[in-house]
This record gives structure tokens, sequence and C-alpha cells, in this order.
């Protein structure tokens, strides 16, 4: 395929892609709206689960690292032990706000790019790619995004309190607000 060079030629290259831009456009859209439903229920159920469920422990465990903590001095210990509940109560609404978020854009966005991904130079069968594709590898995404968020809550959150709760080598000072 050759370049078009001026004016009109490029003019002219763009009119005669909107038909098929367009073409392509509606059964992504249509997918999207099938498709995005069902992942934001699996993102926003699974991680608004783990949250809730593990909330408690969180909390507790939060507490418990900052107040056994070495490498804060007692002023600003002080502080965020009595500070902490701000955050940990914002916790699961921002997580659900955020599930929401990031499930929708995901829902509908994954499936209408995979449909313009569907027509590249090496796929066989275009028009079948166009309609399948999108499909069941987002609703195996959102089912990824759920085990990833769970395995963050379940072993990475108390891994970073443990690392607080270590002891402080003797050359540091705690840190502390004068």
């Amino acid at each position: 395929m050759e370049v078009p060079v001026g004016f009109l030629a490029k003019l002219w290259s763009f009119v005669s892609f909107l038909p098929f831009f367009f073409l392509l456009l509606i059964p992504g859209v249509l997918k999207g709206l099938v498709i995005g439903p069902v992942v934001v229920s699996i993102i926003v159920i699974g991680n608004t689960t783990v949250v809730i469920g593990l909330w408690p422990a969180h909390f507790m465990w939060t507490y418990y690292s900052v107040a056994k903590t070495k490498r804060l001095g007692w002023v600003l210990k002080i502080l965020l032990l009595v500070s902490l509940p701000v955050p940990l109560d914002l916790w699961p609404i921002m997580t659900v706000t955020g599930s929401l978020l990031g499930g929708i854009g995901y829902g509908f966005f994954a499936p209408l790019l995979a449909t313009f991904e569907a027509v590249g130079e090496n796929v066989t069968d275009k028009l079948f790619h166009c309609f399948v594709d999108g499909c069941h590898s987002t609703i195996e995404g959102s089912c990824t995004v759920v085990r990833d968020f769970t395995d963050f809550c379940f072993h990475s959150y108390f891994s970073y309190m443990d690392e607080l709760s270590e002891e402080v080598p003797a050359d540091e000072k705690p840190i502390d607000i004068r």
C-alpha cells in the first residue's frame, strides 16, 4: 500500500477509512456492552468480598504493627495511631469505587480493542475473530484481577506491615516529629 501524498490524497484516505472503522466499532461496542456488566460484577463482587472479609484483620494488624515498630518515634507513633482510623475506614469505600471504575473501563474497552486487533495482518478468519476475540479473554482477565488483588491482601499487605515491625539497625534513628 502506497502512502498518499498531498492534502487531497490524505483526505481521501481518511474518508475511505471511516466506513471500515465504523463497521468495526459497532460490534466492538456491542461486545463491550454485553461483556462489560459480567466483568464489572466479577471484579466488584470479588474485590469487595476480599476487602470486607479481611478488613478486621487489616485494621488490627495495622494498629499492632504501628504500635510495635521501633522505626517511628513516640510523637509520630501516637499521631499515626490517632489518625489511622480515617484511611482504614476509607479503604473499603475506595476499593469498591476503584473496582467499579476499573471494571467498567476494562469490561468495555478490552472487547472493543480486541475487535480492532482481530483484523491485523497475521490473523486468519478475521470475521470470526471480530466477534469472538475479547469475550472469553476479558472475563478471564477479570478473574485474574480479583486473584491478584486477593494475593496482595492476603500476603503482601501483611508482609509490608511485618517489615515495619522489624528491628532498626543500630546506626539508624527512629523517624519522629520535633
